[in-house]
């Protein structure tokens, strides 16, 4: 029998325990796949049950019970809509995928994250529903106790380094990461109840947030660099997002601001870094090769090769 749909949106907004429900699904799964089915933004957005811009599609079984899910999101600037969804291990292969899929905008365009067994099954599923691959997110790491050295970081007089103010730096980061990120499709759209989200998450600590500022004018920010240790207490840093100023691009900031993050999670005591470029960005790639950085694995997203008709 097909699953039941249901959409939440803003006339019907997922409940909390259709929340709770989605979230122990995505961990089910992350335990028995090996890798998370949801990113943080589309896991965020459920927690919160966020509906600006964000539709919710459950699959229910005959008790009502969630054995699938999926979320597409508004595309920033006229971008194409984008989702993810997972589907409980025990009832794959029953078109419960097809059903939420078919749920989508024509235009979506899907993610898939994962390496090795999954990531050939999420093209073929892809594949099936008549999408191809679109874009690369890399996903790449090194350790912080062993390999290649990475240098000294070097920054002119005429800048300073500090971390992180709550209650100061929120309006001035967030200008400075909607500058440096104007044409990527996520990180350049975050908005204040985004990083409002990030800073309530156990793993937020604003000593991770190092900010490269006029010595001047500490309040001006010239770049920064998010590091992130999730879980906190766990052995892997992760390199989130580092951001330099478009006016202030080709002065070497955004090498050194990342060696700045380096050092700081090196100092925590952690085994390993990682990070996630994405593949088109060639510049960053390599400089973050150039820091010691492989490729770990490579997360794809699916879109139809033509516009849907109809």
């Amino acid at each position: 029998m097909p699953p039941t749909l249901a959409v939440r949106d803003e006339q019907h907004p997922l409940t909390t325990q259709e929340a709770t429900a989605v979230l122990t699904l995505a961990e089910e799964v992350t335990r028995r796949d090996g890798s998370p089915p949801l990113s943080e933004q589309f896991r965020l957005s459920t927690a919160s049950r966020d509906v600006d811009g964000v539709d919710h599609v459950l699959a229910l079984d005959e008790a009502g019970g969630v054995v699938g899910y999926a979320q597409w999101r508004v595309g920033p600037d006229g971008e194409p809509p984008s989702a993810e969804l997972v589907v409980a291990p025990d009832v794959r292969r029953r078109g419960i995928g097809r059903s939420l899929a078919a749920a989508l905008p024509g235009d979506v365009r899907l993610w898939s994250h994962g390496s090795g067994a999954n990531a050939s099954a999420a093209a073929s599923f892809a594949a099936a529903l008549g999408l191809v691959p679109v874009r690369s997110l890399h996903v790449m790491g090194r350790s912080l106790r062993d390999g290649p050295a990475w240098p000294p970081a070097s920054l002119d007089p005429r800048y300073a380094v500090r971390s992180f103010e709550p209650g100061r730096d929120e309006d001035a980061w967030l200008a400075l990461n909607a500058a440096a990120f104007a044409h990527h499709p996520e990180q350049g759209s975050l908005r204040r109840a985004d990083l409002d989200q990030r800073m309530a998450e156990p793993w937020w600590d604003p000593a991770g947030l190092i900010l490269v500022v006029e010595a001047a004018d500490p309040d001006v920010l010239a770049a920064s660099h998010w590091t992130k240790v999730d879980p906190p207490g766990g052995e892997v840093g992760e390199v989130y997002v580092v951001a330099v100023a478009p006016d202030r691009q080709g002065q070497g900031l955004g090498r050194a601001v990342t060696v700045l993050g380096l050092d700081h999670l090196r100092s925590l005591g952690l085994d390993r870094v990682v990070l996630y470029v994405d593949e088109d960005n060639v510049a960053a790639v390599r400089t973050y090769a150039a820091l010691g950085f492989e490729d770990v694995e490579v997360h794809r997203q699916f879109a139809r090769s033509s516009p849907a008709v109809g």
